[in-house]
């Protein structure tokens, strides 16, 4: 039992890194940069998905449902999105509102589950 304690406790830490990166990268950029970087995008885009990967592990060592509970669920389906569709069907818009605005308050959430 005590294995599992430490693997969700792992998963929220990772959790944390990946989102800080996440918010390091917006505060050093703006929305032109990100349009304009193609490296940029990809970065974001691969955080992002290492995020959903962590949320989705998280979920399953908590016995939550990734498809239900929330805000898992969302980072679960954004995983799903940047990682299996084609670049030109990824709404950047949605992508850049999430990196500009959703990392703290994510940040919140995990470091109140890691107390």
């Amino acid at each position: 039992m005590s294995g599992d304690v430490r693997a969700e406790r792992h998963a929220l830490l990772e959790l944390d890194a990946l989102l800080a990166r996440i918010e390091a990268l917006a505060a050093d950029s703006d929305r032109q940069r990100f349009e304009a970087d193609d490296n940029l995008r990809w970065v974001v885009h691969r955080l992002w998905i290492a995020v959903g990967n962590e949320a989705l592990a998280y979920v399953r060592l908590s016995g939550l449902d990734p498809h239900v509970d929330q805000p898992w669920a969302r980072l679960y389906q954004l995983r799903n999105k940047l990682a299996h569709r084609r670049l030109p069907d990824i709404d950047e818009d949605e992508v850049w509102r999430l990196t500009a605005l959703r990392p703290g308050p994510l940040r919140n959430q995990v470091r109140e589950l890691l107390r």
